[in-house]
C-alpha cells in the first residue's frame, strides 16, 4: 500500500475527485495493494508527483 498517494475507496470519493479536479492532471491508478507491479507504479508516481505538479501548458 502507498503511503504517499491518497487512496480513493468508494465510487463516490471517485466521482467527486473527477469533478472538482479541474485544470490538472488527474492519475488515477486501478489495482490491488498486494500487487508488486501495483506498488512499483505507486513508487514511480509519488516520486515524480512534485515535478508533474510544477508542469504548466501555454497556448
Amino acid at each position: 500500500m502507498s503511503f504517499l498517494l491518497p487512496k480513493l475507496t468508494s465510487k463516490k470519493e471517485v466521482d467527486q475527485t473527477i469533478k472538482s479536479t479541474a485544470e490538472k492532471v488527474l492519475v488515477l491508478r486501478f489495482g490491488r495493494d498486494e500487487d508488486p507491479v501495483c506498488l512499483q507504479l505507486d513508487d514511480i508516481l509519488s516520486k515524480t508527483s512534485f515535478d508533474l505538479s510544477k508542469m504548466e501548458t501555454r497556448d
